[in-house]
């Protein structure tokens, strides 16, 4: 018919045909729509129904899904179910535990072999990084002019690195999320040597009798070391191992004849150590401790914050008896405490915010370093993060702080006033982790913020005295930067997350 009539008419016979099948081709429809897909599932449970049983030696009685309902709900595969079950679970929780391990000492000590260059340099101590200040009237009334920033150098590392370098002889040491510290010539930003951890270096490292001291890993980490190598032989000479982290900054420090390392260690407290034999000395646990101690005339002052998903904890600021480790006070916290605290003539202060609950609230929150009792409190309207400074003077105790926006601010704590603030990020800037740090030659403070670059600001007002970007370098970006400035004379050193290393002279 189709043959005869040609295209066209073909084509006008089909509507009345279909018509006149339609509910023959409605009921044929039915037949792969819903048949075909419930006998391939059927098949497919009788299929899984007979691979169980066969394991568990059951005869089937039925077909189906009724099989594999009678296969599952046997004693046997029940209980094999709930042994299968803690197994898998135990099996995810021994791979979380075990990748968040620091490597193992054997590794360590090989890989340490491997990267070992000796070295006959001579290195200074560089126990911690200085925070506190005392003027003279002289540099207090100090006028300081910058004409101009250069780029010296700049050095490419594989890995980023999270806090600002330590300066000791013609090196600059560097720890970087590849698990290495870096050794740079001040001079041309070679690398000379490196040293293994294998962990994220989150630390500042610190120097002592010419070995360097270094802890390791982030929240997630457990069980971290603090490492200590010698400079002379570039070797791993040992480590002190805590049950938390160990991303905190470790400091060294003498009181009446004995020098002590202090090491916090997350949920694991605060250790006093032996930095020459790396053995203990005290503990103590009195909450999550991120920050390093800070130290006055035989006194420790700790704060400690919460941890992630915990926010019923309580936070504590703690004040310890340097050799025995025997609590003077402690007081409870309104909120978390990640850096250290600064210590007035009569005040000891600590920059509170939460950075594991949304927030956007800050403290700096002051209490009488004698007894513990609160003298007063400052808001702010981000988490306070940066390490905070003390400059002293006849005039005024500054307590210079950065915030979670990218804010610089400084509080005069014997007037207990605000003096200024400063925002150096862009309106995009959602968090920043970097610190103020203070430049004893011009009396300025140096701020590399996240993502707008370098700030020289006036410690009295907070006005912009130089602003610098990269434009004329291989490096030409400003990349994410978390650490601070290290300063020596007339030359400034940044890190990036990206891990670029700049030397920068200042006219």
């Amino acid at each position: 018919m189709a043959i005869k009539y040609g295209l066209m008419e073909t084509m006008d016979v089909l509507p009345i045909l279909s018509a006149k099948m339609t509910g023959l081709n409605y009921n044929m429809a039915i037949i792969p729509t819903v048949l075909i897909p419930l006998t391939g599932l059927t098949v497919i449970l009788s299929s899984i129904a007979t691979v169980v049983a066969g394991w568990f030696g059951i005869k089937l009685k039925m077909e189906g899904p009724k099989q594999l309902l009678e296969v599952l709900l046997t004693k046997k595969i029940l209980i094999s179910a709930v042994i299968l079950n803690f197994a898998m679970i135990g099996a995810y929780r021994a791979y979380g535990f075990l990748k968040t391990l620091p490597s193992p000492i054997v590794a360590l000590k090989y890989q340490s072999s491997q990267h070992a260059i000796s070295s006959y340099s001579v290195y200074e101590n560089a126990l911690g990084r200085v925070h506190s200040f005392n003027l003279s009237d002289s540099k207090d009334n100090k006028i300081v002019t910058i004409h101009e920033l250069k780029e010296v150098w700049t050095q490419k590392l594989k890995k980023g690195a999270f806090r600002s370098g330590v300066i000791s002889g013609n090196s600059i040491f560097f720890g970087t999320d590849d698990g290495l510290i870096h050794e740079l010539d001040l001079d041309n930003g070679k690398t000379k040597r490196s040293f293994y951890i294998g962990t994220q270096v989150t630390t500042r490292p610190v120097i002592y009798n010419s070995h360097l001291y270094a802890g390791e890993g982030n929240h997630n980490t457990h069980h971290a070391r603090i490492y200590s190598f010698d400079l002379k032989t570039g070797k791993f000479a040992g480590s002190f191992q805590t049950k938390g982290h160990t991303e905190g900054q470790p400091l060294i420090e003498t009181y009446n004849n004995e020098t002590l390392l202090f090491l916090t260690a997350g949920k694991d407290g605060l250790y006093a150590i032996s930095p020459d034999s790396l053995k203990e000395k005290w503990h103590a646990i009195d909450g999550h401790l991120d920050a390093t101690v800070s130290i006055e005339n035989g006194v420790i002052y700790t704060g400690s914050g919460k941890e992630k998903g915990n926010i019923q904890d309580r936070t504590y600021a703690t004040a310890y008896e340097f050799s025995t480790g025997k609590k003077l006070w402690q007081k409870e916290l309104p909120l978390s405490n990640w850096m250290h605290p600064v210590i007035g003539s009569k005040d000891v202060c600590y920059t509170l915010g939460e950075i594991y609950f949304t927030s956007n609230i800050g403290m700096l929150h002051c209490l009488d370093k004698k007894t513990g009792i609160a003298d007063f409190t400052i808001p702010f309207e981000a988490p306070l993060i940066g390490k905070p400074l003390i400059i002293k003077s006849l005039k005024y105790e500054l307590a210079v702080i950065s915030d979670y926006k990218g804010n610089v601010c400084a509080i005069n704590i014997l007037t207990k006033n605000k003096d200024w603030c400063f925002k150096t990020g862009n309106e995009k800037t959602s968090y920043a982790f970097s610190s103020v740090d203070y430049d004893t030659k011009r009396n300025l403070l140096w701020y590399a913020s996240l993502d707008n670059g370098l700030f020289a600001l006036d410690i009295k007002t907070g006005a912009v005295k130089t602003h610098w970007n990269p434009t004329q370098s291989t490096y030409k970006k400003w990349n994410e930067t978390d650490a601070s400035v290290t300063i020596k004379d007339d030359s400034l050193f940044v890190a990036d997350i990206e891990g670029v290393i700049r030397k920068l002279n200042i006219k």
